[in-house]
């Protein structure tokens, strides 16, 4: 029986084909992401180590901005050998489990995952392996889901009397409390809403993208609980899906009290 990470990384790996055609989200998040990391303080040739590359949204948005050494990283093969084949030999690419890094310590001057981590099991300890990872002053730079995404479908299930099998995203307090003691942390916030004219747009856009493996434990749903889902989902006349996009940067220094924020 393959185990929890296994299922995504299949379900991830199976759909590299349509990623890149059904990721807008996924794509205006690396965009937010790498916005705020081209205003942080980094080395002029910066070693940088990603996290969860998918087809490469975020490199391209940052690699001919900053420059540098990368490692660029997916736990899904066939995402990294799609990554290789779009953004070509400037950066190593290996298959790694941003849950267990196989990488040097101490030898990073930034980490970026762009919604990577909410596939961890366990965040706060993924963040405490991550950090060490880290040099002096060296800094990690996320976006990920936090916990008013899919309010609607959360909703939708409540109302039909079943329980959603998408995880629980944490709040800004949480995802800033996830990071270790040592690091200094900002957590901004923002709210997108993707236009649906159907709720099963929804569920093919997650599988198109192979980001509808269940939640640890979660059972699926029968066909008939699904059908009072989208019934209670089209009775409330949402227009769209809600996402709330959490970005935080994290920062490894014991001489400043914020990330710096001056390149």
């Amino acid at each position: 029986m393959k185990t929890h990470k296994e299922r995504i990384a299949g379900r991830f790996g199976s759909a590299v084909a349509d990623y890149d055609a059904h990721s807008p989200i996924q794509r205006v998040a690396a965009r937010r992401l790498a916005e705020r990391v081209k205003h942080l303080a980094l080395p002029a040739h910066p070693r940088v180590l990603e996290i969860g590359c998918g087809t490469g949204h975020l490199t391209r948005e940052l690699l001919p901005a900053l420059g540098g050494t990368w490692i660029v990283s997916d736990i899904a093969m066939t995402m990294t050998a799609e990554c290789r084949r779009l953004i070509g030999p400037a950066v190593h690419y290996i298959v790694m489990d941003g849950e267990r890094p196989a990488v040097a310590a101490g030898g990073f001057d930034l980490i970026l995952a762009s919604l990577a981590t909410q596939w961890f099991l366990d965040l706060p300890a993924a963040l405490a392996a991550l950090a060490p990872l880290l040099a002096p002053d060296g800094q990690i730079a996320l976006a990920t889901l936090g916990a008013g995404t899919f309010a609607e479908w959360r909703v939708a299930h409540e109302k039909a009397g079943v329980n959603a099998a998408t995880p629980a995203y944490p709040d800004a307090p949480a995802l800033r409390r996830a990071f270790p003691a040592g690091l200094t942390v900002e957590v901004a916030e923002e709210d997108l809403i993707e236009p649906l004219d159907d709720p099963l747009e929804f569920l093919r856009g997650l599988r198109f993208i192979g980001a509808d493996t269940p939640a640890p434990g979660a059972r699926p749903l029968t066909v008939g609980q699904l059908r009072q889902v989208l019934r209670a989902f089209s009775a409330a006349g949402h227009a769209g899906m809600s996402y709330h996009l959490l970005y935080a940067i994290a920062l490894r220094s014991s001489n400043t009290s914020q990330p710096r924020m001056t390149r």
